[in-house]
């Protein structure tokens, strides 16, 4: 399996769509066999969902990230966790183990169920307040 996460300084980048550094780990039987960083070029969101597929990524942990780079990634069969945040070495150890849903790991301001698509649990209704 193979985990890409954008970097910024040793942490999660804030936001996928214009991050520079891509961290990107093997992981096999449950521990990392490889680790390598990969530099970003400015790009449209097209050929960053395509980059990631290039790359053979299975899973994308990430800060932010727009709807429609996320439904391009996701439809290119990479499974998205956005609003992570925290340090690298600490997000991927807290992923290997199931303990990314910790809130320390939550981006502020995000909302439940963020991770499972992008679905709010309301209908917009015109005329109301």
């Amino acid at each position: 399996m193979k985990i890409a996460i954008p970097i910024w300084n040793g942490y999660v980048s804030s936001a996928f769509d214009f991050a520079h550094r891509l961290l990107l780990l093997e992981i096999q039987n449950g521990s990392e066999t490889k680790r390598s960083e990969i530099s970003l070029d400015p790009e449209s969101i097209t050929q960053r969902a395509a980059r990631l597929k290039t790359l053979g990524a299975d899973v994308l942990i990430c800060g932010a990230i727009s709807r429609s780079l996320a439904s391009m990634v996701t439809a290119s069969g990479i499974k998205v966790l956005p609003y992570t945040v925290g340090p690298v070495d600490e997000v991927i150890k807290a992923y290997l183990t199931d303990k990314l849903a910790q809130p320390q790991y939550v981006l502020p301001g995000f909302w439940p169920g963020a991770r499972k698509g992008f679905r709010r649990g309301y209908q917009c209704r015109r005329g109301r307040q």
